[in-house]
């Protein structure tokens, strides 16, 4: 009976386990969408990928709500030359996923092109099967 019992929780453990496989691609996946629509100051994309209740925090504490952090973007007071990202983990609670990692960039804003280099936290959320940006905030290391 034991046996039966370990048996069935170890199998319940591994489906959940695959089951986890998928979503952490997706969400990697709409991690890098979001990325490469902030790299062609693209506003659809961004839109795509984030919620309309989207709280994005910069390392420098301003916080912008998702038409701000479009329209920043898109507009092209902000222009991302580069963005690469290092040291990536992502949790899955459900419908909900945490991502932290590493964030270095270039950046052109009011004319000055700068390096920019701290760590981030996202959260982001399924809805009706896709995945989109909820919060994020930025820090320095």
């Amino acid at each position: 009976m034991k046996r039966m019992i370990c048996l069935g929780v170890l199998s319940l453990a591994c489906l959940s386990a695959a089951a986890q496989a998928p979503d952490e691609a997706a969400v990697n996946a709409a991690v890098q969408r979001l990325n490469a629509a902030m790299l062609a100051g693209d506003a659809q994309g961004m839109k795509a990928v984030t919620s309309e209740a989207l709280s994005y925090g910069h390392s420098n504490g301003r916080v912008q709500d998702q038409a701000a952090f479009i329209e920043t973007i898109a507009g092209g007071a902000t222009h991302y030359r580069r963005i690469d990202l290092s040291n990536s983990a992502t949790t899955l609670a459900g419908d909900d996923a945490i991502v932290r990692d590493h964030f270095s960039g270039t950046v052109e804003s009011a004319g000055k092109v700068s390096e920019v280099d701290f760590d981030q936290l996202m959260v982001w959320q399924k809805r009706d099967g896709v995945w989109v940006l909820l919060a994020r905030q930025g820090y320095k290391h």
